[in-house]
């Protein structure tokens, strides 16, 4: 095995016997053993060299003779906390690195070990600070966490080939949790073809994307609830794919299931609560005639399907109000299919979580990235009874379509009638361009939206950006100004000179007996970015309350 990449028994110092055990630890937290008298969380015990109490216990170190003091020594207060709470703090403690690498794991676990003894011994008998393992670790340190972690449900990580460690763990395979594998040989995943997984809870498997394959999972798992799969195939009509609350497909191309296999697996688990499938190709088309229901989803991702994929999955599956969605594809240039026509299933469910908001406060936030072809909408309501939704569209095929996005996406919520309670706008990543003024947008939503109060601006990449914003929404005739209920406008991540440059023009174009004009905003927020104290005093002057957040005042 190589052990270039192997965690190393003695790196971590965890193999060190330790004679003062929990057992010791539990007759009161922090004292010392009088039968070992090494360190404990207390300080040290002083020497009382030949002047010592004869009736005192004795210890013979070479001609030296030591008198070991038996009085307690006073206690530190985090010594005087219970055995059993100190290893719920100690297991939050170490629990928190399980994001970290099995390596860092073990080397926080180290850490701890090396404060004293009884910290030590309260690890130690801790099984399962032990059940967490990686495929490349070193045999010894996989020997050492096999015998510590007694029967506890192993956590196992790292790449799967044939090695010593691999059959050590496949010998306590009816004690797997977790498994979270990167294929890479053929021969050990073989192996693991028709094994049975008692106690398994959570399947993350990934193959190479130059050697993708079905692997031939087909053993049983009852307590299966949690399943990743990385461009591989499993067999998805097998009896381990059913009662998942998680699914997780995300580049499976080859393997992939049809359509159909596809909804009688999301059938088989009717308590999904996590669905997410990215970059599969699901082939074929949905031949049920009854849409697959489920009810407790909480959470759906659909994103770079192929053609026609998102719009015919979204039409399959009924899922619920409360349901957050992402959804994210590249719109198609037929002739026959209209960009509406293509978004009808999302602006359906858009105008039902409108619906259901109305009378509440709710964010619509739009905007595309500096390339100006990727544009992105969603749509928040502060009502409990539904989630978010957030669409990602190219549009690189269709020069100005971004805007008819966005406004078919407007257009939906008001399908109902106007919202009492209108949405704050939330305008983000809108670059200026020659070809495209993105600010365009403020003057469409103002059709829709006229009543808006509140405005956020992010990301102003461009200097043009607030001056063009500014612009739109403060016209020279206030009687045909935007948003005439406009009272609190956000700026997120603006430059100094984009300020200086729209202070110049708006005091040159408003003055009047002697005085600038107010803005007709209550308050102005600015967060992020750079402001001169020269144009923050000439902010001031316009809008009577400005608020000032992480801002950089030169």
């Amino acid at each position: 095995m190589n052990t270039s990449h192997s965690t190393r028994l003695s790196k971590y110092s965890l193999g060190r016997l330790v004679t003062n055990s929990l057992s010791a630890a539990r007759r009161l937290p922090g004292a010392a053993n009088p039968l070992n008298p090494g360190k404990t969380c207390s300080a040290e015990h002083q020497d009382h060299g030949a002047n010592s109490d004869p009736s005192q216990p004795l210890v013979v170190v070479g001609v030296a003779v030591i008198a070991i003091a038996t009085e307690p020594q006073p206690l530190s207060p985090i010594e005087t906390i219970p055995v059993e709470l100190f290893q719920v703090i100690m297991w939050g403690v170490v629990n928190g690195s399980t994001w970290c690498s099995v390596p860092d794991y073990y080397n926080a676990v180290a850490q701890m070990r090396l404060v004293c003894r009884r910290w030590t011994g309260i690890l130690e008998d801790m099984p399962k600070v032990w059940a967490r393992l990686s495929l490349d670790m070193d045999e010894r340190l996989v020997d050492l966490a096999l015998s510590r972690s007694m029967h506890s449900p192993l956590i196992i990580t790292g790449y799967l080939f044939s090695s010593p460690v691999v059959d050590k763990l496949l010998q306590h395979i009816n004690r797997w949790k977790s498994l979270d594998m990167y294929l890479v040989g053929d021969d050990v995943a073989k192996g693991l073809a028709a094994r049975s997984f008692p106690l398994l809870e959570e399947l993350k498997l990934c193959r190479s994307s130059l050697n993708p394959q079905t692997i031939l999972f087909s053993g049983s798992a009852p307590m299966l609830r949690r399943v990743h799969i990385r461009n591989c195939g499993v067999p998805w009509t097998g009896s381990i794919l059913s009662n998942l609350r998680e699914l997780v497909l995300f580049d499976v191309e080859e393997g992939a299931p049809d359509f159909d296999t596809f909804l009688k697996l999301l059938s088989n688990s009717p308590q999904l609560t996590r669905l997410q499938v990215q970059h599969t190709n699901l082939a074929g088309s949905p031949s049920l005639q009854n849409r697959v229901s489920l009810s407790c989803l909480q959470y759906l991702e659909i994103s770079s399907l192929s053609d026609g994929i998102l719009k015919q999955l979204i039409e399959s599956i009924a899922i619920p109000t409360s349901t957050t969605c992402q959804f994210s594809f590249v719109l198609d240039d037929h002739e026959e299919t209209s960009i509406f026509e293509q978004l009808e299933p999302i602006g359906q469910r858009l105008a039902t979580l409108a619906e259901i908001s109305r009378g509440t406060q709710s964010i619509l936030t739009l905007g595309s990235r500096p390339d100006g072809c990727t544009v992105r909408a969603s749509y928040e309501g502060e009502a409990h009874q539904h989630g978010a939704l957030t669409l990602t569209i190219v549009v690189e095929i269709f020069p100005r379509s971004n805007i008819e996005v966005f406004e078919y996406f407007a257009s939906q919520l008001n399908q109902a009638g106007p919202n009492p309670v209108p949405p704050i706008l939330h305008i983000v990543d809108s670059p200026y361009r020659a070809n495209f003024n993105s600010w365009e947008l403020l003057q469409k939503l103002h059709d829709h939206f006229p009543h808006t109060e509140e405005i956020l601006i992010e990301d102003t990449s461009s200097r043009c950006s607030i001056e063009s914003a500014f612009n739109t929404l403060f016209l020279s005739n206030p009687s045909s100004q935007p948003f005439p209920r406009l009272s609190t406008l956000v700026i997120r991540g603006s430059r100094d000179r984009s300020w200086t440059d729209w202070l110049q023009r708006w005091q040159e174009r408003r003055f009047k007996r002697g005085r600038v004009d107010p803005l007709p905003l209550r308050t102005l927020k600015i967060e992020g970015g750079k402001l001169s104290h020269k144009n923050l005093k000439g902010l001031k002057n316009l809008v009577p309350n400005v608020v000032i957040d992480c801002v950089l005042v030169e």
